[in-house]
């Protein structure tokens, strides 16, 4: 009778202990969708005060006259389509000026590069580690060029001069991935 009553008190116990997590677990997953609410509405509302740029662009002067040429295969190591040569190429589009702040991140200093990304798995490999005394939950900007891709955040993988991240995907662009060399950059926005 006694080993009964035992088995009775435990399965008792332990039907206590999985509803306490149950409760927790519902509990965080709440907590986790407000976070996310609340960061896509601060998303929202950061790109609600970027300027918008004008749909419509005035007074372009005419395309530039290319002479025709005739039929020459490409150069090694060229960059124009088979074809075009070099001296009858059209000369290169004038790069528009900066903005502000592209200008700002530009002049930010790298603190790693992407070594490897995967972004089917939501992570990527960063040249720093230990070394540069990251700890998990660091969030860093990634930059390419002179504008931003993405966020990561760095994980529990840490290593000496290495650390694995996880891409933010709250964060990203739509069609914009995180590329091997692009560079990280501190975030100013926490």
């Amino acid at each position: 009778m006694r080993l009964s009553h035992y088995a009775l008190a435990l399965t008792i116990i332990l039907l206590a202990i999985t509803g306490f997590l149950a409760w927790e677990a519902q509990e965080e997953a709440k907590g986790a969708r407000k976070e996310l609410e609340l960061v896509r509405r601060q998303q929202a509302a950061y790109e609600m005060a970027m300027p918008t740029k004008p749909d419509t662009v005035t007074n372009l002067p005419p395309p530039p006259e290319v002479q025709a040429a005739p039929a020459v295969p490409a150069l090694a190591g060229s960059d124009l389509m088979p074809g075009t040569p070099t001296r009858y190429a059209s000369p290169a589009a004038a790069a528009a000026p900066l903005t502000d702040l592209q200008k700002q991140l530009l002049g930010m200093p790298a603190f790693a590069k992407v070594l490897e990304v995967h972004n089917d798995q939501g992570f990527a490999v960063i040249s720093a580690g230990k070394d540069k005394h990251l700890t998990s939950g660091m969030k860093f900007d990634v930059r390419r060029g002179n504008g931003l891709v993405g966020r990561v955040i760095v994980g529990e993988t840490i290593e000496a001069a290495e650390a694995v991240v996880d891409i933010d995907s709250t964060f990203t662009l739509p069609g914009v991935r995180i590329e091997a060399g692009d560079e990280l950059i501190y975030s100013e926005r926490k």
